[in-house]
């Protein structure tokens, strides 16, 4: 199931959103609590993009949404290298041979490795280029989290970029009020399914009616937030990510994030998930 996280709970209180039984028997990933963004985050412009001055296309690969999008890794089977009571690391070997160059076209390696403490969760990603062509990359994480009655959020960040028609995003402005958590509030209904730049890393969730606190710390890989608040449902997103939205299709934009890895070369990132119990 992708490498993904079927629960995350402090006693018996869920700090990630629970993945029902039905998920779990039929491999519904989308349903899951958690699961990696890789070798890139959010959307590629239609499944379509050039790179060292080859066109490249793409499965479209969430249903009938217009474009690619989450990479491929989440929709692979990951193998499980090593695992104990408190932690489990997880390897993912992908080769474009035939159909899997619709998935990504260039060869890779990605591990996980999760890690269980008193304190909460670590997750570490590592993403290693084994073509022997230079490859575009990036890494994310997509935990959902439960939207209770009392939830509030808190993180910071420079600008955001708002999505067009087209559901990518347009040039990035000031954060505006109605989307701003600089300082912790509730979370609301800001209809928001953006990225945020020039975030600081760490993010705060509050639920009030448990007296429970989850603190998110990414390190500076982690330069943007995903941020993803639909009306009406009983979950969020809150998305710590290596780039932008489309990143690869928008090269003119400074601070992108995207990287590109030469063959060898290995990227690796934490995100903690820290729980703090309230008085």
């Amino acid at each position: 199931m992708g490498g993904a996280i079927a629960g995350f709970w402090h006693g018996d209180v869920a700090l990630m959103r629970e993945t029902s039984e039905h998920a779990l028997r039929d491999g519904l990933v989308r349903q899951t609590s958690c699961y990696p963004l890789i070798p890139y985050s959010n959307r590629i412009a239609h499944g379509r993009f050039s790179f060292d001055g080859i066109e490249h296309r793409l499965a479209l690969n969430f249903g009938d949404h217009p474009h690619s999008i989450h990479g491929n890794a989440w929709q692979k089977p990951w193998q499980v290298a090593e695992a104990d009571g408190t932690h489990c690391r997880l390897v993912l070997v992908h080769r474009p041979e035939g159909g899997e160059a619709r998935g990504w076209p260039f060869a890779y390696r990605a591990e996980q490795l999760l890690t269980l403490s008193p304190n909460g969760l670590t997750l570490t990603l590592s993403l290693k280029s084994e073509d022997h062509r230079a490859m575009p990359a990036g890494l994310g994480l997509h935990p959902f989290f439960p939207k209770r009655s009392g939830v509030r959020l808190q993180f910071a960040a420079e600008r955001v970029y708002p999505s067009g028609s087209d559901s990518l995003p347009m040039d990035g402005i000031p954060v505006p009020a109605g989307w701003s958590y600089r300082s912790m509030r509730e979370l609301g209904e800001p209809r928001l399914d953006n990225c945020f730049a020039g975030w600081d890393g760490k993010a705060r969730i509050v639920y009030d009616q448990e007296k429970i606190a989850l603190r998110v710390d990414a390190d500076p890989l982690f330069g943007h937030l995903v941020v993803y608040v639909p009306h009406g449902r009983d979950f969020f997103a809150v998305e710590p990510v290596s780039h932008l939205n489309n990143a690869i299709n928008r090269p003119d934009l400074t601070g992108h994030g995207l990287k590109v890895l030469k063959p060898g070369e290995r990227v690796t990132a934490q995100v903690r998930f820290d729980v703090e119990a309230l008085s």
